[in-house]
Parts: C-alpha cells; structure tokens; sequence
C-alpha cells in the first residue's frame, strides 16, 4: 500500500486536494497552496492565513501530520548532507561550508563528516 501524501504548507492529504506536486527532499505542494502563492505573488493576497498555522488545528491533524513531517526533515537533510559532500569532493573547505551554514567550522565538520 501506498503511503498517503500531504501538503508541506497546508497539511491536507492527498484525499483532501486535487493536484500534489513532489519538490525536493520530500516535499510537497498542493494546487491550493500554488493558487495562495500566485495571489501573493501577484499582489492580491494579504498573505497567509490561519489555516495555515499548526496551533490552530486539532490534535487529530496534528498526530496525523507528524510522520509526513518528519519525513520531509529527513529529507531535506540527506539532501544537505549529499550537498555539503558535493562540495567537499569540489575542494570547499569546511570554513566556507561553516559560514555559509552560519555555524562554526568545527560544527559543521562534526555535523557532515
């Protein structure tokens, strides 16, 4: 069985939207958060809304979200650390990686090496 897809923005599920685009490291967005950015983009929006805040969904949501969520941050981080090895193997010292993280050098060597 598949496992269910939500929207990195809104939290809905697959079930809930019509359309859900896969973006990097395990993130996804669906057609109504797209519509939301293009309104702001154009100037039409005031922004985001309160649906769009985890304080103000219920638990149900919220447990449910968790695993999805996790697994975006996982994602985002094997994609940081295949980044940060792509530039050691390009001869990028730790201390330009370390600057442009805003970390120490030593912090980023412990965290990626």
């Amino acid at each position: 069985m598949a496992k269910k897809l939500y929207c990195s923005f809104c939290g809905k599920s697959q079930d809930q939207i019509q359309k859900l685009a896969a973006g990097p490291g395990g993130i996804h967005i669906c057609d109504e958060c797209v519509g939301v950015c293009q309104a702001i983009m154009h100037g039409e929006g005031e922004g985001v809304d309160r649906t769009f805040d985890p304080k103000s969904w219920p638990k149900e949501r919220l447990l449910e979200l968790l695993a999805p969520v996790n697994a975006a941050a996982e994602g985002y981080r094997e994609q940081l650390q295949t980044m940060v090895e792509t530039l050691r193997d390009q001869d990028v010292t730790w201390s330009e990686i370390a600057k442009n993280l805003g970390v120490s050098r030593q912090t980023a060597w412990e965290r990626f090496s």
